[in-house]
């Protein structure tokens, strides 16, 4: 079990801002529509797949284990919980296809309409499992 529950739930909402900061810059470099951005854009999703990693790492490693055995240790069904963690596996398997589809300054340059379309989706379903967290589990979590 997690002794600072308090410090790990502010390392996973500093991430959480981390990510968001790094697909806002990924926005900001193609508004407007421009071209000859790929380059630059498939650097951003570098750091962004880094992040992102270390995230996941931390919260599927961590956090969700540890929530878990608290839960059960209570007598509570965990059943809704796990739910809740597959459906937040299969975001992020959602968001790795996209990077995998847009890995190359090609990819991204050659279609840019597309790409901002997508790619403001993916932005908004990682705001929705963001705020989703923070405001359910991460409370829950702190409050056990």
């Amino acid at each position: 079990m997690v002794t600072d529950k308090k410090q790990l739930i502010d390392n996973l909402i500093s991430q959480h801002r981390t990510l968001q900061a790094d697909l806002g810059a990924v926005v900001e470099k193609i508004k407007g529509g421009s071209s000859g951005v790929g380059v630059e854009v498939v650097a951003l999703f570098d750091k962004f797949k880094k992040d992102l990693g270390e995230h996941l790492e931390l919260e599927n490693g961590t956090f969700y284990p540890d929530y878990l055995e608290i839960k059960k240790q209570k007598g509570e069904d965990i059943t809704d919980t796990q739910k809740f963690i597959d459906e937040m596996s299969s975001i992020g398997k959602v968001v790795m296809d996209f990077l995998g589809k847009y890995g190359t300054s090609e990819a991204v340059d050659s279609n840019i309409a597309n790409f901002s379309m997508e790619l403001d989706s993916i932005v908004r379903t990682l705001n929705l499992r963001i705020e989703t967290e923070e405001e359910g589990v991460f409370d829950l979590y702190k409050l056990m």
